[in-house]
């Protein structure tokens, strides 16, 4: 079972503070909670979708997106289409592992997927994941959270930080 994040009701605050708070909630709730979370933006940029017929996922070979992968498999066999994308040339992907791997995992769950590579192109992975849900018309995306240590997201930035501050579309995370 997933913990839903929703948009926060009430007194406004300012953008900074209203960001921190969204951020600390949802660590909170993906370190403390053990379950996948899901994190919505506070205005959708394409309205709210009443289902998640098309799924993508941040797929980068890591733990936390693997794990992300096998705690959304449920979304993923109901969804009309599932793309996983992998950010290139924004950090060093090291692996031996190969995207048909990935194809023939999800074949064995029922699940046809796209795999797609962008270019990070000078953007942050968060940017360009956030481009890619708006391109691809994404309902849900799922992602691992903070593949490194929190204090280095702290210092360097990263892809999950920037995603729970403003998140594109729905998001699962999952650590």
């Amino acid at each position: 079972m997933a913990v839903a994040l929703h948009p926060q009701f009430g007194r406004q605050r300012p953008v900074g503070e209203q960001t921190d708070l969204q951020r600390y909630i949802a660590e909170s709730v993906i370190f403390g909670s053990g379950r996948p979370a899901i994190v919505y933006p506070e205005v959708s940029k394409r309205g709210v979708s009443s289902s998640f017929d098309v799924v993508g996922v941040a797929w980068d070979f890591s733990r936390p997106a693997a794990r992300a992968l096998a705690d959304a498999l449920p979304i993923l066999q109901l969804a009309k289409k599932v793309r996983a994308v992998t950010i290139m040339r924004e950090k060093t992907i090291d692996t031996r592992r190969s995207s048909a791997e990935l194809v023939a995992h999800l074949a064995c769950h029922g699940i046809d997927v796209v795999i797609d590579e962008e270019d990070a192109d000078g953007r942050t992975i968060g940017q360009a994941l956030d481009g890619y849900a708006s391109a691809h018309e994404i309902d849900l995306l799922v992602m691992g959270a903070y593949g490194h240590s929190r204090m280095r997201d702290f210092i360097l930035g990263g892809a999950t930080k920037a995603i729970v501050a403003n998140p594109p579309v729905p998001v699962l995370l999952s650590h």
